[in-house]
């Protein structure tokens, strides 16, 4: 594979799956979870957040940009990622348009399992819109705010 095809790939993986589970990202920077965890804590990875519910929170999420600049250098197009502020953070997360998203939608950008995203809605972590949902289909999934979910990423950086 070229480095176009390559970097191409990168770019499109990124923009569909933001967020890395530890073990992903790990694996790409070829290191284990104490060493993953010590670069998160020492801020080395800047921008972490931990996604789990209850007093054990264990669902570390990584913006793969951080893992991507750590692997190969900064992104050209953002720059690195310690001088990124939050909005710049959530806008490279959430769609910037929309004011809902699906929870399928969430499961992907998250890297999450249905569960997570349900929980996160059960602790009232994030806003999920009322009503009715048809019972299969693209439209069946519960949809959550916006607001709702920049506040969560705000709340649950790690810093």
């Amino acid at each position: 594979m070229n480095s176009v095809a390559l970097t191409a790939v990168i770019k499109l993986n990124l923009c569909r799956r933001p967020l890395m589970s530890p073990t992903i990202a790990g694996e790409c920077l070829g290191i284990g979870r104490r060493e993953l965890n010590a670069l998160v804590d020492s801020g080395e990875i800047p921008w972490a957040f931990d996604l789990g519910v209850g007093r054990n929170r264990t669902e570390l999420r990584i913006l793969a940009c951080c893992v991507v600049e750590r692997a190969t250098g900064p992104i050209p197009a953002i720059g690195a990622t310690r001088n990124l502020n939050l909005p710049e953070v959530v806008d490279l997360i959430l769609p910037k348009t929309r004011e809902t998203l699906f929870g399928t939608e969430l499961q992907r950008l998250f890297n999450a399992s249905p569960d997570l995203i349900r929980d996160l809605a059960h602790a009232g972590e994030i806003k999920q819109l009322s009503g009715p949902l048809p019972a299969v289909g693209p439209n069946s999934s519960p949809r959550f705010t916006r607001a709702s979910l920049v506040k969560l990423l705000e709340n649950r950086r790690i810093t």
